[in-house]
């Protein structure tokens, strides 16, 4: 009788051999044999390393430019990191909840609490955008009818009701109360009349757009806390997770700004809020202005207000940017979220308010064309384990949609802004790879890959080439004006959509990458004893110093405690002995350069006292010349409270500054 072996016994033939002639020898204690066989057979797989599942194996082309790691290469020292989140235990019920517009009471809930619906009797208080950093509330207004439509999209309810219950803690039951806030999409009318009106185009895909992101999520957390989600989305969705996809600078507004500008931060008008004449940031060229302009129903979601995108270094926007706009809500209602449950709103988990408004969005207008962003940070922004508490509802919401059609004329980006930042994660090399590879998937309609098979052909080969969030941008003004494989775009171009091919000679260098930010450079160990450590590390702490100089009556002078690692890497020879181009349309490159100076980055890794603080910095050595930038230099832990002398005035400091007051009360 043929049988075949699991890989894992074909490691230990020895083991099994010796099983077979217990066998043959000692007949009469076959059944006791075979059991105790199966058991060292056990014993054998669960103590045998057990690789887990790589959906991320690079798979690039080994002659083109930037090869990415492949993560899960280095996935040892993650597991420790990983740990199973418990649910989360809401309230039971809500009173009330809103489908399509309209509130309706929850039965289920009433007749639980046992209450005297005669005697029921709820308000709703309307949440309105006063500016970007705060929110008026209106006065009482009464609610006559089960199924009553709310014509805001924010909005606070309170009710009483008394009990039909009798017994002796009566007393305490007799008139029970509700309060909580509540979001859904209140159908606009007016905007919906105004873009009836927009006349138009064939230029453009007939897709609509829906982007759904959280904030600091790499590929491979992505995978690991997301794993129904991602299922889904391979397997059921068709998506393309861009496997090569690179951060292009430091935190979400680097992150962010160029998918919906095509531009960086220093680029564009100067909006931070510690400028006097300063702009707001309506003056960004907002991709969803042109999609407006072509007809479309727009939304921006953003959770946490505190640390806005657009907000916390910025003046934020005048005018309400889209039709649809969350941070009014949670403006509003975040003061309630320290009286609630761990990450609950009344019966919800928090996430889930978020995901049925841009539900809400897509079904309300599902006859119309839309534009919906979603970012949402408390998942993930301070541990990435929250994140498996998402899982299943952020499955539900693209099952519903897949299931109601809407899919089936939606171009769908999941995405993150970067991998983790803060966790100790962070310290370990696979922790550095990941910050620069978050998370980005692109899920297209069934039907296109027959009415577009280049286009689909493209899309499929740049998932393993170099790209960007510039890229992203992009492919938004292909839906609004396709171009599609037929653009020309070569390795100069910054922004490339997607649906033409990435060139495969494409560098960071090229696509407009800091050494600091690129994941496709090898980076070679570097000794502590070499010459150069000390140059850069005093380099660093020197030009550190140099910035809270006019804040040393607040701030301590920081000194070094320890050099934590120090890498190095030097251009790629192309990039050094490039010359000039030999025709005139700048096709054919030149490469007999030969410099004389070899300016080599540094990347290197320290601890600052007093405070502890940890620094992540490149830094440039050519011809002896040091160049420390500040754009270059990120804090790796958090600093909580430290800056809280400076923390009002100083945003651009908070990282830097640890306050004197501290020091003495130390000592």
């Amino acid at each position: 009788m043929a049988f075949t072996l699991h890989p894992k016994m074909r490691l230990h033939p020895t083991l099994l051999f010796k099983c077979f002639v217990f066998l043959k020898r000692r007949r009469v204690y076959l059944l006791t044999a075979i059991l105790l066989c199966c058991v060292v057979a056990a014993y054998v797989l669960s103590n045998s390393e057990r690789p887990i599942p790589s959906y991320f194996t690079s798979t690039s082309e080994i002659n083109q430019e930037c090869v990415h790691p492949d993560l899960f290469k280095y996935d040892s020292p993650l597991n420790n990191f990983y740990h199973k989140v418990e649910p989360l235990k809401c309230r039971e019920h809500d009173w009330v909840y809103t489908r399509g517009g309209r509130l309706f009471y929850n039965q289920t809930a009433l007749k639980s609490l046992d209450l005297d619906q005669e005697t029921l009797r709820c308000n709703y208080y309307v949440l309105s955008r006063k500016d970007d950093f705060s929110t008026d509330v209106s006065e009482e207004k009464p609610i006559y009818r089960d199924g009553q439509v709310i014509p805001v999209d924010f909005f606070k309810v309170r009710c009483t009701a008394k009990t039909n219950t009798k017994h002796i803690f009566s007393i305490f039951l007799r008139n029970p109360s509700y309060s909580n806030y509540h979001a859904h999409v209140s159908k606009k009318n007016g905007e919906v009349k105004d873009i009836d009106n927009v006349k138009s185009t064939a230029t453009g895909l007939p897709l609509n757009v829906m982007i759904v992101g959280f904030d600091s999520v790499s590929q491979v957390a992505w995978q690991r806390n997301l794993p129904l989600t991602y299922r889904f989305m391979k397997e059921t969705l068709g998506s393309v997770v861009l496997r090569s996809y690179n951060i292009v600078g430091d935190g979400t507004p680097q992150a962010l700004i160029p998918i919906l500008t095509g531009r960086n931060e220093v680029e564009l008008p100067d909006v931070l809020r510690r400028h006097k004449r300063a702009k707001t940031v309506d003056v960004y060229p907002m991709i969803w202005k042109d999609f407006k302009k072509a007809g479309y129903m727009t939304l921006w979601a953003e959770d946490k207000p505190i640390i806005g995108t657009f907000q916390y270094r910025m003046n934020g926007f005048l005018q309400q940017p889209t039709d649809h706009y969350m941070r009014t809500f949670y403006l509003g209602a975040s003061g309630q979220f320290g009286k609630e449950r761990h990450m609950c709103l009344g019966n919800k988990a928090r996430h889930i308010v978020p995901l049925d408004y841009i539900h809400d969005f897509n079904t309300m207008y599902r006859d119309k064309k839309r534009f919906s962003f979603v970012f949402y940070n408390e998942a993930s922004h301070d541990d990435l384990n929250d994140l498996q508490l998402v899982d299943s509802d952020l499955m539900h919401l693209l099952r519903s949609l897949y299931d109601a059609g809407v899919m089936n004329n939606t171009l769908l980006i999941t995405m993150s802004d970067h991998g983790s930042r803060y966790s100790n994660i962070r310290s370990t090399s696979q922790g550095l790879l990941e910050e620069r590879m978050p998370f980005v998937a692109i899920t297209l309609p069934s039907w296109f890959a027959d009415v577009y098979p280049e286009e689909w052909k493209n899309l499929n080969i740049n998932s393993h080439r170099l790209t960007t969030p510039y890229d992203l941008n992009a492919v938004l003004h292909d839906v609004l004006d396709f171009k599609g494989a037929k653009a020309k775009y070569s390795v100069q171009n910054r922004s490339i959509s997607l649906f033409s091919e990435v060139p495969r000679e494409r560098s960071c260098a090229d696509a407009d990458i800091e050494p600091h930010w690129c994941a496709c450079l090898t980076w070679e160990p570097v000794e502590l004893n070499d010459p150069a450590v000390n140059i850069v590390t005093a380099a660093l702490i020197s030009f550190i110093n140099s910035l809270i100089s006019d804040e040393y009556e607040k701030c301590s002078e920081l000194s070094l405690k320890e050099i934590l690692s120090v890498t190095k890497i030097k251009p790629n020879k192309k990039l050094l002995s490039f010359s000039g181009s030999r025709d005139k349309d700048g096709r054919v490159p030149e490469f007999y350069n030969k410099p004389k100076t070899i300016a080599t980055d540094y990347r290197i890794t320290i601890e600052t006292q007093p405070g502890g603080a940890r620094f992540e910095a490149t830094i440039t050595i050519a011809d002896e010349t040091v160049k420390v930038i500040e754009e270059n230099i990120s804090r790796i832990n958090k600093y909580g409270n430290t800056s809280h002398c400076i923390y009002a005035r100083r945003d651009d400091l908070r990282k830097y500054c640890f306050c004197r007051d501290l020091v003495d009360n130390n000592e």
